[in-house]
């Protein structure tokens, strides 16, 4: 199995220290938290596998983000913060002649699917945050026969790619507000704020509606999209 790129690994291991700060670790960190997990995270082994850690951690190091005390521990700095995410380098021009129509909607639409990224991957973190608070590192056996069923038939149709977070990127919105609804009463009900299940599906279920047209590639109107920037702004503010 091949390994992340420096610039990944590092990326990934800055991501893993940021869970461990506001899951409770406490500095100095040790590597092994970064590598095996701390307390009750428990980190996905296929993404440990693929991970450099030690590449990663010197790239840390020599771009000041962390300062090592020793062979096992080490401290972040303010520069941790600062460390841009990886970019992908351009990919050669289309052999075609892409009309400037097209080139136009293309760009609106890249606002569209930024949008869209950080508020689906920032819910599924959020329910998967709140699994592990309630029922630790198997928080997954306490979901729905249904929801596991939808999980792992998704799961038959990844091709490639970076090895997910965690099972709930095999989700759509629906199967999270169901995963939500199932655990109101133990879990969401106090995570929430001035917004039931009710409420919170249909906005869910209207930012769905969305997000189907930008994953087939067709446009938003201007409108369409300040109502979708809304319902996700909504959403995020009625979490505690």
């Amino acid at each position: 199995m091949g390994k992340y790129t420096v610039e990944v690994s590092a990326q990934k291991i800055k991501e893993r220290i940021e869970r461990l700060l506001s899951s409770g670790a406490s500095q100095p960190l040790k590597r092994k938290w970064v590598i095996e997990g701390f307390g009750q995270i428990r980190f996905i082994p296929r993404e440990t596998d693929v991970i450099d850690f030690e590449a990663g951690f010197d790239f840390l190091e020599k771009s000041r983000a962390i300062k090592i005390i020793d062979e096992e521990a080490f401290e972040i700095t303010p520069y941790l913060n600062d460390l841009a995410p990886v970019k992908y380098a351009a990919p050669p021009s289309l052999p075609i002649i892409v009309g400037k129509q097209i080139e136009k909607e293309a760009a609106n639409m890249q606002q569209c699917y930024y949008q869209l990224y950080k508020f689906e991957n920032s819910l599924r973190n959020f329910v998967e945050e709140s699994l592990t608070g309630k029922y630790g590192a198997h928080w997954y056996d306490e979901l729905t026969d249904k929801v596991k069923r939808e999980i792992e038939k998704n799961k038959k149709g990844w091709r490639g790619g970076i090895p997910p977070r965690n099972d709930l990127e095999f989700t759509l919105l629906s199967t999270l507000h169901n995963i939500i609804n199932s655990k109101w009463t133990d879990i969401f009900h106090d995570k929430f704020k001035n917004t039931n299940p009710t409420s919170l599906g249909e906005s869910l279920r209207e930012i769905e509606e969305f997000r189907n047209t930008i994953a087939h590639t067709r446009m938003l109107t201007e409108e369409e999209f300040r109502l979708f920037h809304d319902k996700i702004r909504r959403v995020l503010s009625s979490i505690k």
